[in-house]
């Protein structure tokens, strides 16, 4: 009895060791977030940010609109793109580069009814 109480607290352990990892931000993981308002097609974001609830919080805050979407990435970059002709129309991506994350964006916003879907906004999670 004793025995196997002690394997499950090693297996308990160990799991508990390796899980760790991923729940925290790795040293020099950064974050950017992009809060969008459909009804009045403003826009803000953050970059820079520790952690993703920071780097949310921050982009809703600057944009100051209660119907705001967000959208955020981990150590990449991240492109918003917008209808001109669909009001409120929008799509959000990240990549690893600014041209994927900007192409991906517009594909998103055209995907979602909006043929006419350009990129507006793209930014690096590190701040550059």
């Amino acid at each position: 009895m004793k025995n196997r109480t002690r394997v499950i607290l090693l297996i308990v352990g160990i799991l508990a060791l390796g899980i760790r990892p991923a729940l925290v931000a790795a040293e020099g993981d950064t974050y950017a977030a992009i809060a969008f308002s459909p009804s009045t097609v403003h826009w803000a974001y953050v970059n820079g940010e520790k952690t993703k609830e920071e780097a949310l919080a921050h982009a809703l805050k600057k944009c100051h609109r209660s119907d705001a979407r967000t959208n955020w990435c981990k150590n990449s970059y991240l492109a918003l793109a917008i209808s001109d002709r669909s009001t409120g129309g929008w799509g959000s991506s990240y990549g690893v580069t600014c041209e994927i994350a900007r192409s991906k964006a517009v594909a998103e916003c055209i995907a979602n009814n909006n043929p006419d879907g350009r990129a507006v906004l793209c930014v690096s999670s590190r701040g550059d």
